[in-house]
């Protein structure tokens, strides 16, 4: 046997094997086969963490501070403060009224 041509036969073999493409075959009943050893899913608990509504309190006693704050400079100095004034009291009720609404489960349409 000549090793010459021997290792020509090999190389054309491993050219062969690596050339050809294999057939895939998957078995219809592979994916209920894996559905079925897969552990049973935990049923999902899910609670708010109402991180709006803490926000939403906290700004309630920002604003008030802010009210109390500013309300001796208000108090007839000018347009400017009384203006600062009167809208930190007009976030204050709307983000009250927000709250109000929230906690008592309203919900408003959209017109949008």
């Amino acid at each position: 046997m000549n090793p010459a041509s021997h290792a020509q036969s090999l190389d054309a073999r491993i050219l062969r094997a690596l050339e050809t493409a294999p057939r895939l075959e998957i078995p219809s009943d592979f994916a209920a086969r894996v559905a079925r050893q897969l552990p049973p899913r935990p049923a999902a608990v899910l609670s708010p963490a109402r991180y709006g509504y803490r926000a939403a309190g906290a700004c309630l006693v920002v604003l008030l501070a802010f009210i109390f704050a500013f309300a001796p400079r208000a108090t007839g100095t000018s347009v400017f403060w009384l203006s600062i004034e009167s809208i930190f009291c007009a976030e204050f009720v709307l983000v009250a009224v927000w709250l109000a609404v929230r906690n008592a489960g309203y919900t408003f349409a959209s017109p949008f």
